[in-house]
């Protein structure tokens, strides 16, 4: 590199962030009054006056100019590759064009650490057995602040159920209290006798507290960039309108190497550390390391495939059991503001959610075998035909081991591995 190409380099550096520049894509999309932060061997990042971050190829731009009624010294332009013009200062109480950034998506079920965040509810909601794809559609608002330091991230998601949201009575049992005790023998032997032995407005059919809840989760973050790569710290909430639900909240430690930028590593540790339900999940961590490549970077229309692994160390304090929590790809095509993506999360170790905590046991006998990678059958459970097999069972078997045998055998099924689901949306900026 020659002595002037040098003291351009240097120069264009040193003025960067203060300087108004319009970058034009080969596909004719344009940026305009964006500020230059950082320049590699293959790619350029700049930040808009909203705070948004987009890094693009360099072979993908067309050119890069001042925007209207700027002017870049001389020294700093080099058009043997776009270096970039650069913007004046701003008045320091000057706003940003848009303060927020808003997406909003239709999905039919959605998971966390390898938990099923909708769907699993609705099949014990509706007496189903579980399955692979669920119909528990709901809609996911996002919103990230806009016009913070460019250090700063906070953002605020909340998921609203569209269907099942009601209570229902999916024991069918005739209780004084809502999973209570099945008191129809008080009914049948009132009949038997002819004499009334209930309270009519004690014992009835109850609903369950089994609507799908809404979710809101509450992330801040913080990032550091060093020679080493970004470093954030932060903290995620979630809440849900649920009585029983207690919030959950998770100290965040994360790192994005700057290797590999073609597959953009990152690895972050959730840290669990509320004493929700007793403490059984306190002290808990998830480790995640994700990677990501979008095609077509700049242009109106891209595809990004990614790919999450979680390891969880450990599931909580009772079992205290370590492995996989999930494999999670992800395919995602954007087009302007639209988004479509087909999401899949597998259960790489399902004995990480083969116990009470995660999945609820309500059968005959209690679901003791964590190790078994079986839980309860939703569609097993209650009902006169699931009784009438019980009956028969009971009736029919040798012994007492043949019968619990039989009845665990007819109302669990195996843990599903595989949960599909997918997501149509769209992003803003207001």
């Amino acid at each position: 590199m020659s002595r002037k190409s040098i003291l351009t380099f240097f120069l264009w550096l040193c003025f960067s962030p203060i300087f108004a520049t319009t970058i034009v894509t080969k596909s004719g999309r344009s940026f305009e009054k964006v500020t230059i932060d950082k320049v590699t061997e293959q790619e350029i990042e700049f930040v808009d006056t909203s705070g948004i971050i987009t890094r693009i190829r360099k072979d993908k731009i067309q050119k890069i100019t001042a925007d209207a009624n700027e002017t870049i010294p001389e020294l700093l332009t080099d058009e043997s590759l776009p270096t970039g013009a650069l913007e004046k200062k701003k008045d320091p109480n000057e706003l940003p064009e848009f303060s927020f950034l808003l997406s909003q998506s239709l999905s039919n079920d959605g998971a966390f650490q390898g938990s099923d965040l909708f769907g699993e509810r609705q099949a014990r909601r509706n007496k189903t057995e579980y399955k692979d794809f669920y119909e528990a559609y709901f809609l996911t608002s996002s919103v990230e602040v806009l016009g913070l330091p460019k250090q700063f991230k906070f953002g605020l998601t909340i998921m609203n159920p569209l269907v099942d949201r009601t209570n229902t009575d999916a024991d069918l049992r005739l209780q004084s209290a809502p999973g209570g005790q099945d008191q129809s023998n008080l009914i049948n032997a009132s009949l038997r006798n002819n004499t009334l032995l209930y309270d009519p407005n004690q014992v009835k059919t109850r609903k369950e507290k089994n609507g799908l809840p809404d979710y809101l989760f509450t992330r801040a973050m913080y990032e550091h960039e060093t020679k080493l790569g970004t470093f954030s710290a932060g903290f995620l909430f979630i809440n849900a309108n649920d009585p029983i639900y207690v919030m959950r909240g998770y100290w965040i430690i994360g790192w994005k190497p700057n290797f590999l930028p073609w597959l953009n590593p990152q690895f972050s540790m959730n840290n669990k550390m509320l004493n929700d339900y007793g403490g059984i999940f306190q002290g808990t961590h998830n480790y995640r390391l994700s990677f990501a490549h979008e095609f077509f970077k700049g242009e109106e229309f891209r595809i990004t495939p990614s790919l999450v692994i979680g390891y969880a160390d450990v599931n909580d304090n009772v079992d205290r059991k370590k492995g996989i929590s999930d494999i999670s790809p992800k395919l995602q095509f954007d087009y302007l503001k639209y988004f479509f993506s087909v999401n899949m999360m597998y259960r790489a170790t399902p004995s990480l959610v083969d116990n009470a905590s995660y999945t609820p046991s309500e059968g005959v006998y209690a679901d003791t075998n964590s190790n078994d990678g079986k839980v309860t059958d939703p569609s097993k459970i209650y009902g006169y035909q699931n009784q009438i097999i019980v009956d028969a069972i009971s009736q029919y078997s040798p012994n007492d081991l043949v019968k619990r045998e039989l009845i665990s055998h007819h109302q669990q099924q195996h843990i599903i591995h595989n949960i599909f689901f997918y997501s149509l949306g769209y992003t803003i900026k207001i």
